[in-house]
């Protein structure tokens, strides 16, 4: 017996079915609400060749709205880009609050300024030995002058996670 196993698509690719009363129907996820839920778009058509087409049109459609990535810009902008559209919208608060300390107390005073396509490993590299050595805000009298261990490491996931994307 052959078990046929259906192919999946990928993250984002959006959704193609066949509905009951015979029409095809894309769906794709065009962002998120305040409280994390997907919004969808949907199209319907009576061909499936038809409906990919306006499935690919619908994701041209938001795709080019919300792609404003481009290599000459600051990093900062980035970092808030990829903080309001990929990120915030899947986490906890209390987590939206750690990474919102991380990205503007600490990664873009640093190197906020850089552009996107200049930003090296060196940068980063020196960027996370001067929190390890004087990357503390406050209270510098009761802990010194650096930051600890797990600070540095958050600030690196954070700095991977939207610089992957």
């Amino acid at each position: 017996m052959v078990s046929k196993m259906a192919n999946r698509r990928k993250n984002g690719a959006g959704t193609l079915r066949k509905r009951a009363d015979g029409r095809w129907e894309a769906r794709v996820v065009v962002g998120y609400d305040e409280k994390g839920y997907p919004k969808t778009k949907n199209v319907t058509s009576k061909s499936k060749a038809e409906c990919q087409r306006k499935l690919n049109e619908l994701k041209e459609q938001f795709d080019s709205a919300s792609n404003k990535c481009k290599s000459e810009m600051q990093f900062s902008d980035w970092l808030n880009f990829w903080f309001e559209n990929y990120s915030k919208p899947a986490l906890r608060e209390s987590t939206k609050d750690f990474y919102r300390n991380l990205i503007y107390n600490y990664i873009i005073p640093e190197i906020g300024n850089i552009q996107l396509d200049k930003l090296t490993s060196s940068d980063l590299q020196q960027f996370y030995s001067k929190l390890k050595t004087s990357g503390r805000k406050t209270r510098t009298e009761l802990f010194g002058e650096g930051l600890s261990d797990r600070m540095v490491r958050s600030c690196h996931t954070t700095l991977k996670c939207a610089l992957q994307k």
